[in-house]
């Protein structure tokens, strides 16, 4: 118990920083991603919206899975 608490109180606020901005952006930049790569494909193949529907899809699911494994790395599981 004791090294536990010794652990807590060596993390900063600026760990706390970098672990919000690090979820935040594995989570952001997936979706962002599907979103440009679908209008990109909409436009050049002229799918009329299906490629950005099914890329923003993939986007949110890699954004979870992502969240998952950091979730799993911070808590120590595997």
């Amino acid at each position: 118990m004791r090294g536990e608490s010794m652990k807590r109180k060596d993390i900063t606020p600026l760990k706390y920083v970098g672990l919000i901005l690090r979820l935040g952006l594995s989570m952001a930049l997936p979706v962002v991603f599907g979103v440009l790569a679908g209008r990109y494909l909409d436009r050049r193949l002229g799918t009329g919206g299906v490629l950005l529907v099914i890329s923003i899809a993939i986007g949110i699911l890699t954004s979870f899975r992502n969240l998952y494994h950091q979730a799993n790395k911070i808590t120590g599981k595997k």
